[in-house]
């Protein structure tokens, strides 16, 4: 028993001497990544409509959406991110990329946060705010549609269909 205690690590040491060293030396040179590594995500402003689709696929909600007067904040969390691209797959307007940093130290919280803000639109009718600029923007180069329609918030657009609608079949206002 004794000589089969000794020589299991002496055989181990004999393969490690012959394999030679395997470990990478990380944080001194680069490192591994494979193509289809995953990292965290950039947004890009210019391209973002604030539309919050990204938002809403997002596991760990590492990407939220809120209202700040008359503004849209996309806020990106990249402490909460687990960097499974969801966001990037499902932005209708490819204003999310996957990276491949991975490397997110900070000494404060604030420095994993990341804003992308947008201007609200104000309704033509009721003047109240009810969607991002950008989105409207952008929407209307894919979809044949009125600018004056479309700077209509949904409740007027909603009033302003039944009052037509009436007005076609001849009920009076």
């Amino acid at each position: 028993m004794q000589i089969s205690r000794i020589a299991s690590p002496l055989k181990l040491l004999t393969i490690a001497l012959k394999v030679g060293r395997v470990t990478k030396k990380y944080p001194f040179g680069p490192p591994l990544l494979t193509e289809s590594f995953r990292g965290a995500i950039s947004i890009d402003p210019a391209k973002c409509w604030g539309c919050g689709a990204c938002t809403l696929v997002c596991p760990p909600n590492a990407l939220t959406m809120r209202l700040e007067g008359e503004k849209i904040v996309l806020e990106y969390f990249k402490g909460r991110c687990i960097f499974c691209g969801m966001c990037a797959d499902t932005c209708p307007a490819n204003a999310i990329i996957v990276t491949k940093e991975f490397e997110l130290a900070a000494t404060s919280v604030e420095d994993l946060k990341e804003d992308v803000i947008h201007k609200m639109s104000k309704c033509a009718i009721c003047g109240k705010p009810f969607v991002a600029t950008a989105e409207i923007r952008d929407v209307m180069k894919m979809q044949p549609i009125t600018e004056e329609y479309a700077n209509i918030c949904p409740e007027c657009r909603k009033k302003r269909a039944v009052k037509a609608f009436g007005m076609r079949f001849g009920a009076s206002t």
